[in-house]
């Protein structure tokens, strides 16, 4: 594990190298079919099929607007619409993953997320049964229904977890101090800042459309980017005006040959009362090779933390 000023380093150097638009794509799906796609899933979601994934879900039907990444030629407002533990009452979800790809040396993947919510039972009642999990990683085995292997990344959409922002590697459940903010939780200025909360889309007739969570992916697009670089992975976040984030530098081991894998969960038993308002949404994954002159930068940077770290 780095001291804080190593890892302040290398965020700095590794957010300065891992951008879009020097990527070349190696895979890119826009979540129009199920074709082409595996499911491995948990819980209820595996015992009583406690779950509902609808590829090319017309999310303009929920007054959502286009995802920020889609391209000229894609179906607008067409993404996978994920929903967990609608009746079961127990924890439950499902990793989704492109059947047939493995990626291996440096590679970023990039998608596009949505939350949706019951803000008025989040905001003004119990909160019990809005808080579900979204995200992926790489390095994914095929196999594993809850986190496994690879670097991953998810969160909630509605701040209703003391750690609402969890990153994983190999499984195993990053510490607070890992996180640039030192801190899981959403309420904490580093994620608060960069995610106001936000209404629901005004369509949605939501009671009388309160304000979101900030910290969190709620009813705002948000896209997540894992990166894999020479034995670091940083996991940033990026808005549609491009504005940009990292959540955490993952510098414990961890696999990233291996194939992507998309994670939609309710790790809680209960179960909202609103199941229309409460899914999340994917759109635009893609995965891309970084170009070596960027990996030789990372190479550098990760040879300097080696250096430094046997002298702290």
């Amino acid at each position: 594990m780095t001291s804080n000023f190593l890892k302040g380093f290398a965020l700095l150097v590794l957010a300065l190298a891992a951008t879009p638009a020097s990527a070349a794509a190696l895979y890119s799906n826009e979540m129009a079919s199920a074709s082409g796609w595996g499911f491995n899933a948990f819980g209820s979601a595996a015992s009583a099929g406690d779950y509902a994934v609808t590829f090319g879900y017309d999310y303009s039907a929920d007054f959502i607007p286009e995802a920020p990444n889609s391209q000229v030629g894609d179906t607008a407002t067409s993404g996978v619409k994920l929903e967990a533990n609608l009746a079961g009452g127990a924890a439950s979800g499902f990793t989704l993953y492109p059947t047939g790809q493995s990626f291996s040396g440096n590679y970023q993947l990039r998608f596009d997320v949505w939350m949706n919510y019951d803000a008025d039972e989040r905001i003004n009642g119990g909160s019990a049964g809005t808080t579900e999990f979204i995200g992926g990683g790489i390095g994914y085995d095929n196999a594993s229904a809850d986190i496994g292997a690879g670097a991953q990344i998810i969160a909630t959409g509605d701040g209703g977890s003391g750690s609402d922002w969890r990153a994983f590697a190999d499984g195993t459940f990053l510490a607070a101090t890992e996180y640039v903010a030192g801190d899981r939780n959403g309420f904490n200025p580093h994620y608060s800042n960069f995610l106001p909360g936000v209404s629901p889309p005004a369509g949605q007739f939501q009671v009388d459309d309160p304000a979101g969570v900030a910290g969190s992916p709620g009813f705002q697009w948000v896209t997540f980017e894992v990166n894999t670089n020479n034995g670091l992975s940083t996991v940033v976040l990026e808005k549609p005006n491009g504005d940009r984030r990292t959540v955490i530098v993952i510098d414990e081991p961890y696999t990233s040959d291996g194939n992507i894998g998309l994670y939609y969960a309710d790790l809680f038993s209960s179960v909202t009362s609103r199941p229309d308002l409460t899914f999340g949404l994917i759109d635009n994954v893609v995965v891309s090779a970084i170009p070596e002159p960027t990996a030789g930068l990372l190479l550098a940077v990760a040879g300097c933390l080696a250096g430094l770290r046997r002298r702290v």
